[in-house]
């Protein structure tokens, strides 16, 4: 009984969250991205795929931190410095002309979420072997300040080099190389 004022209260409080109009929609650049980060790999096992794209995170200095292989689901993060001779200068800048500490950046953490999917035919049955792989790369700054600075990487050329790099490690562990 003393749980029902807690969930009401609860209730009562997701009721107050409102979505914005747009979150839903849809854009170019939204699609360009996730085609940037989905590749389809044909004649793999899923679990293989995930074998090969998590040896392939550790090639690149990622930490696993979670694998779900039964969900098709693996992330990884790494630390970086992040300090910047550019924005250390404009603080220096900034100090010397009165305008009191600025923040810089100190550190960063690169975070890899992956996911495997089924191929689906037109029927919607999951075709055997064949898989799609999304890998989304996170930066994450924190700041002398101790805020922190959050974006979503999407350059090209990060993306490409991951898929090809997967591609060998897939080839390699189809066969059992």
């Amino acid at each position: 009984m003393k749980k029902l004022p807690i969930m009401v209260g609860a209730l009562f409080l997701a009721g107050c969250v409102t979505v914005p109009l747009n979150t839903f929609v849809v854009t170019p650049e939204l699609l360009q991205q996730r085609q940037l980060e989905t590749r389809r790999y044909d004649g793999i096992k899923e679990a293989d795929l995930i074998t090969s794209s998590a040896n392939v995170l550790q090639d690149l200095g990622f930490n696993l931190e979670n694998s779900e292989t039964k969900l098709g689901v693996l992330t990884a993060s790494k630390q970086r410095d992040a300090t910047n001779g550019g924005e250390v200068a404009a603080a220096i800048m900034v100090a010397l002309l009165g305008g009191g500490a600025m923040a810089i950046s100190k550190d960063q953490t690169i975070r890899v979420a992956l996911v495997v999917r089924p191929v689906n035919d037109s029927n919607g049955k999951s075709m055997a072997d064949s898989h799609f792989v999304r890998v989304t790369f996170q930066r994450l700054v924190r700041r002398t300040d101790n805020t922190v600075i959050a974006q979503t990487l999407s350059e090209t050329e990060l993306y490409q080099d991951f898929y090809e790099r997967v591609s060998k490690a897939v080839f390699l562990e189809a066969h059992k190389i």
